[in-house]
């Protein structure tokens, strides 16, 4: 079977810089490092090859050397010349993985052993990857943010709740702030998955759903209604309930009102984020009696001959 390519192994071009090689190595070392894949061995032995592959591609003149001869070039007695790694047939010949998942091979004198991986060793590659000495410690780890979805009620969304929510089996409090709207996220922050070696847990991300509501209509940080009321209220104006998402009011309705006017309530509509609130309004439906009675009937007339002048006239106008 034919030896792996270095340039393969490391998933890079052959024309690739030190960067690009440096940065392939960097997440492959990280993937198949032996702290984060204890007892695997498929695992170690590529960890290995890619580290044979990343000190020769890494080291400009042994890189020279293999573009020319391949492996080859680090065989003893080789077409290469004199072999530049200490050990024969490969450039990590003799050196200790070992020293990498934890405890780590130390020469005599409390120093570490740069057997293998040519001047300095492969440990000074490791550590100037990596950063410190040459053991490799898996630091902490931010655990990964979670999705979730929310449905609530209309009342809930403009004046807030805490709703309870299960996730991956655990109940979590979602607290629900005053005038959220559908289709907006709330972040809980730590309460996604657990991190790793120490590190802190991900967020939590709620998507929230707003359920309609069978009278009130929000745009904006604004509340619209539509109001029913009599012929008699609108002919003589009065004093009417108006209910809103924060309780019913009393408002005055105008003598002579007609039907699609709109009022305003200030202030009664959703709560804005810099904390004043959005307006509530109202439209006018002018509502008949569905009776046809002898009485109804001579009112309607009497109505009817109040009008100074025919309500639809300006409909004819252009045609």
């Amino acid at each position: 079977m034919a030896e792996k390519d270095y340039y393969d192994i490391l998933g890079v071009k052959k024309a690739a810089g030190a960067d690009e090689i440096k940065k392939a190595y960097r997440g492959l070392a990280k993937k198949f490092h032996p702290d984060k894949n204890k007892g695997n061995k498929d695992a170690e032995n590529k960890f290995k090859e890619i580290s044979e592959a990343y000190a020769v591609l890494s080291d400009k003149e042994k890189r020279e050397q293999y573009d020319r001869l391949g492996k080859e070039a680090f065989h003893f007695g080789g077409q290469g010349g004199a072999n530049p790694f200490q050990g024969g047939g490969s450039p990590f010949g003799g050196f200790d993985f070992s020293q990498f998942s934890g405890g780590g091979a130390r020469a005599r004198g409390g120093r570490r052993s740069t057997a293998g991986g040519g001047a300095g060793g492969f440990t000074d590659i490791f550590s100037d990857l990596f950063g410190g000495g040459a053991s490799f410690q898996q630091g902490p780890e931010r655990g990964a943010d979670l999705e979730a979805e929310l449905t609530i009620d209309f009342r809930d969304a403009i004046l807030g709740t805490t709703m309870d929510l299960v996730i991956g089996g655990k109940g979590v409090k979602v607290k629900i702030p005053e005038g959220v709207s559908d289709g907006q996220r709330i972040r809980l922050r730590g309460k996604g998955s657990p991190g790793g070696n120490g590190g802190q847990a991900g967020d939590l991300n709620v998507l929230i759903h707003v359920r309609p509501h069978p009278l009130f209509e929000r745009r904006g940080d604004d509340v619209y209604i539509d109001l029913p009321i009599k012929v008699g209220e609108a002919i003589r104006g009065g004093e009417v309930e108006v209910p809103t998402i924060h309780g019913p009011v009393r408002a005055r309705i105008p003598a002579g009102t007609q039907g699609g006017q709109t009022f305003r309530l200030r202030g009664k509509g959703v709560k804005k984020k810099a904390g004043a609130f959005g307006d509530h309004y109202y439209r006018i439906e002018i509502t008949v009696p569905k009776s046809t009675a002898p009485e109804v009937l001579e009112a309607a007339d009497a109505i009817d001959a109040a009008y100074g002048e025919d309500p639809r006239a300006k409909l004819n106008t252009g045609l």
